[in-house]
């Protein structure tokens, strides 16, 4: 992995460099607020106090969590020469061992030996030895969890991810299929999943937009639910979507009311149509960088709340899925 290139780096020199960069980026975003800069007070104090290490290696994993641009930064930087992983990852002691080799030359890491050389110490000490650590241990996995080439991205600490879904399958996969809905709905209008947006003239509110899909259920005698998803290339993209939506609800206050459920996803909406039985009502909402609609139809009957909110969170909860890379399993359950 890049932890080990970077320390591999160290041990031919060069990797100094490296060790001061990482150094700068980690210490200068501690330094950018109260708490770091405290953790780093303690953690530089002569004796540390108990619990300063635990401080930073907490305050570092959730900046990384918080930021994935400085997890990238972070990333370039232990990236280069990295030598592919092994078949089976090898156990990691946490532990820092100087002179734990039979003749007392080396410095061990974790899984990582370096010469006990003046260069290596004073980069070390220049990190501090407990980030060192953190670089080897702590970091791994969330630097794991970055952004690659498929578009996996940050993990937070519920196991949830924010991926970009590149292809249409995804989309197609995030519909509600025929089990997905309780017995008596069938499908009458199949799934129809295209790239780009689902309404063509959406403009720069549809920016980074990769796929969207539609699919209709109904049940006798004249219920019905309309699901739509839009997938996009980022988060950022996709909250800008969502907001542009609500924004265009909000105004339309001549055809639509707000009405409250549940909170669904990062972000969700609700909206009344305003007819005579109150028997129609659609819900947004925006999971990673998805974007999902639901317009649920009661018939003649009053449209309940309960209802609206099951379907948007069933298809949320699928959007989610397929960010996580499971194939979305969520059903509705009334």
């Amino acid at each position: 992995m890049a932890v080990t290139a970077m320390t591999t780096g160290v041990a031919s020199g060069a990797g100094t460099a490296v060790v001061d960069e990482v150094r700068e980026l980690v210490r200068g975003r501690l330094e950018g607020s109260d708490e770091g800069r405290g953790a780093l007070r303690r953690l530089d104090a002569e004796p540390r106090p108990e619990g300063a290490a635990d401080d930073v290696r907490a305050r570092l994993t959730a900046l990384l969590e918080e930021d994935p641009e400085l997890a990238r930064r972070l990333q370039a930087a232990l990236e280069p020469d990295v030598p592919p992983p092994p078949a089976a990852p090898p156990t990691v002691h946490q532990q820092i061992t100087i002179g734990g080799s039979a003749n007392h030359s080396t410095i061990v890491i974790g899984p990582v030996e370096l010469p006990r050389t003046r260069g290596v110490l004073i980069a070390l000490t220049g990190i501090g030895v407990v980030l060192a650590v953190l670089l080897v241990l702590g970091f791994r996995t969330v630097l794991q969890s970055l952004t690659d080439d498929d578009g996996g991205g940050p993990q937070g600490s519920d196991g949830k991810r924010v991926t970009a879904l590149k292809n249409a399958s995804d989309v197609n996969a995030i519909l509600p299929d025929s089990g997905t809905l309780p017995g008596g709905w069938v499908i009458t209008d199949p799934p129809d999943v295209k790239k780009g947006a689902i309404d063509d003239d959406c403009g720069s509110s549809c920016t980074g937009v990769l796929f969207s899909g539609t699919v209709r259920h109904e049940m006798e005698p004249s219920d019905g639910a309309y699901f739509a998803v839009e997938t996009y290339d980022t988060a950022e993209h996709a909250a800008a979507r969502f907001k542009a939506a609500r924004e265009d609800q909000n105004r339309n206050t001549g055809a639509y009311e707000p009405m409250s459920i549940e909170p669904v996803g990062d972000e969700s909406m609700a909206y009344r149509k305003k007819i005579v039985n109150a028997s129609e009502a659609e819900a947004g909402a925006r999971v990673g960088t998805v974007v999902t609609w639901v317009v649920h139809r009661a018939g003649s009957s009053s449209l309940d709340p309960g209802d609206l909110n099951v379907l948007t969170r069933m298809l949320a909860e699928r959007a989610q899925q397929a960010q996580n890379g499971e194939k979305p399993f969520a059903r509705a359950e009334f």
